[in-house]
């Protein structure tokens, strides 16, 4: 997740027209910041549970776990990067094969990477992977991010499923005129909200299909959609403080339950995605009118993504190593948390610089031709 997001595919022999939208910044380094925010939200819950089976005085408690709330504020960035970044060219089927390409470049190589590693763990040592998890995955579904009935083998996997089925229907979404956007997103938020209702039991595609998740993405477009059409766009720091108020409750108010709760569907909607929402149109229009966002913020953002599927594999390579070593006391653990969530920042800028952004530096060459 990074911001060749935001690089916007031209047909070829198309030039976008020139409309308010496109005078607009294509790259927005609030986005970025909370994007790092996110990811280091969903460490933290990681490492809560690492941090467990130290043993000993804990620092992150069971209210870390509400850092699960990153994932939620993932989906509404998505959805408004989706919107932002193809919102002012005409698409032809040719533009969204592109976008479909490109969002597939996005996702899997740095994950068949990750995958390929953990996997080479579990063949050798399986008791050291997916402990969490009583069910055993499918390894080929795991690899190619398909719908299953229990988590992939690398478990943060579930979410980039949610995503592939985000960009896929997005895609038939851009055929739309752009005044219909709005209606079309409306309805494709009201079938999921009637057929997640209607439908207690599905299978694990149709549960994808019609998970309220979805709606996260959808308020997300829509916060682009609001900002690109309104020249005032009023309240950005009302907006912003009220956001961050709103999900540092929600974070507080979910700390003791949240295994539980994060298990849940509409509830983490209305807790986690409609603040996130709120946040998020609030930092957009606070760096639109000046308020930038830090260059150090700016890259732990391009890192976001690396830094999500690498955490978990290194908290747990730093536990077994810290483990021979460790005492008790707050201390000691204080020492593993510093050296864990390090590791995992330094891996995960190695990961982006050394292989993700190559490799999309490359696919958007290719796909331009």
């Amino acid at each position: 997740m990074s911001r060749d997001d935001f690089v916007e595919l031209i047909p070829i022999n198309q030039k976008p027209k020139e409309t308010n939208q496109n005078r607009l910044p294509r790259n927005i380094g609030q986005i970025q910041f909370l994007r790092g925010l996110a990811a280091l939200f969903v460490a933290m819950a990681h490492l809560h549970a690492v941090e467990l089976k130290l043993g000993g005085e804990i620092l992150f408690g069971n209210w870390a776990l509400g850092g699960f709330g990153g994932v939620d504020l993932f989906f509404v960035i998505s959805g408004f990067v989706m919107v932002w970044s193809n919102f002012a060219s005409t698409p032809t089927p040719q533009y969204v094969a592109k976008f479909w390409a490109l969002r597939a470049i996005r996702i899997y190589p740095l994950w068949w990477l990750v995958m390929g590693a953990i996997f080479a763990v579990y063949i050798i040592h399986p008791d050291w992977v997916y402990q969490s998890h009583k069910e055993t995955p499918d390894i080929l579904k795991s690899f190619l991010l398909i719908p299953q009935a229990t988590l992939p083998l690398h478990a943060v996997g579930w979410t980039l499923i949610y995503e592939l089925w985000f960009y896929f229907v997005f895609g038939f979404i851009l055929f739309a005129p752009k005044k219909m956007m709005p209606a079309f997103l409306v309805g494709w938020a009201l079938l999921v909200a009637f057929a997640s209702l209607a439908n207690q039991n599905p299978t694990p595609f149709l549960a994808i299909v019609i998970h309220p998740l979805t709606l996260e993405f959808i308020m997300g477009a829509g916060v682009a959609i609001i900002i690109k059409n309104r020249k005032d766009r009023p309240y950005g720091d009302v907006a912003a403080i009220l956001g961050a108020v709103l999900l540092f409750f929600s974070f507080a108010r979910v700390a003791g339950f949240a295994q539980d709760f994060f298990a849940l569907k509409w509830e983490r909607v209305f807790y986690f995605g409609l603040p996130s929402a709120i946040l998020l149109y609030g930092m957009v229009v606070l760096e639109l009118g000046g308020f930038k966002a830090k260059k150090p913020l700016i890259k732990l953002g391009d890192w976001s993504y690396a830094l999500y599927l690498i955490h978990v594999p290194v908290f747990a390579a730093t536990g077994r190593i810290f483990a021979r070593f460790s005492r008790d006391g707050l201390m000691d653990n204080f020492v593993f948390c510093a050296i864990a969530f390090v590791a995992a920042i330094i891996a995960s800028a190695i990961l982006h610089i050394m292989f993700e952004k190559p490799i999309l530096a490359l696919a958007h060459k290719l796909l331009k031709k």
